[in-house]
């Protein structure tokens, strides 16, 4: 259940049936079927070697390439081990606090380029202000869509999606970050975690309004 008022959000979960679900019982098999798989999931040193095992398999025996949403630490250990996972990620997605902390450095950016010496793609988002991406070495900023926002629950998750149908389509690193910021501009607008969620055509239809306001 996610709470949200005018300053803040919180979360309250139950696990339930999750509970009993192990990264440890993938069906490697079945990840061969697929073109890109996301994870997510980390808790640090608690299934780390489990998440590094499976990335290595996943790498060495299919075809998929990896997106990786690092999330939310509980428990606030921020393992430094973290990037013994980054050469096996495609697209390493942390939000700006994350990153901080993951990084152990004062900015996102610095997370980001020392991350980027393992990683080949990593991207930051920075919620209101935008994102930022690095790539093989290129570094691109985006500034975040202006809508008015009234929940921002879902709104880290609808940017990977946004920025994953970029990649999987072939799109430039810029344009990947442009998705992102405009899936996860969408899904504040609405109540709800995936309300405001855009099919393929309401994406392309506000990127192009967004981007005619922009040359007035």
């Amino acid at each position: 259940m996610s709470f949200t008022n005018e300053k803040d959000r919180s979360f309250l979960t139950y696990r339930g049936t999750n509970a009993g679900i192990s990264i440890d019982k993938v069906d490697i098999e079945g990840v061969k079927n697929a073109s890109h798989i996301h994870m997510t999931g980390y808790e640090g040193s608690k299934n780390h070697a489990a998440y590094l095992s499976l990335l290595k398999r996943v790498k060495a025996e299919t075809e998929a390439t990896v997106s990786f949403d690092l999330g939310w630490d509980p428990t606030g250990e921020w393992n430094p081990q973290i990037k013994e996972l980054f050469p096996y990620i495609d697209v390493l997605f942390m939000n700006e606090t994350e990153a901080i902390h993951y990084g152990r450095t004062k900015t996102a950016q610095e997370a980001a380029r020392e991350f980027a010496k393992d990683c080949d793609r990593v991207v930051i988002k920075l919620g209101s202000s935008g994102s930022l991406a690095i790539e093989n070495g290129k570094e691109v900023f985006l500034p975040a869509y202006r809508v008015k926002a009234v929940d921002t629950t879902g709104a880290g998750d609808s940017f990977n999606a946004g920025f994953v149908y970029g990649f999987l389509t072939g799109k430039g690193l810029e344009e990947c970050l442009a998705c992102g910021n405009a899936c996860g501009a969408l899904n504040v607008t609405a109540y709800g975690g995936n309300t405001g969620f855009p099919d393929k055509e309401g994406l392309k239809e506000f990127m192009g309004k967004k981007k005619v306001e922009e040359t007035k």
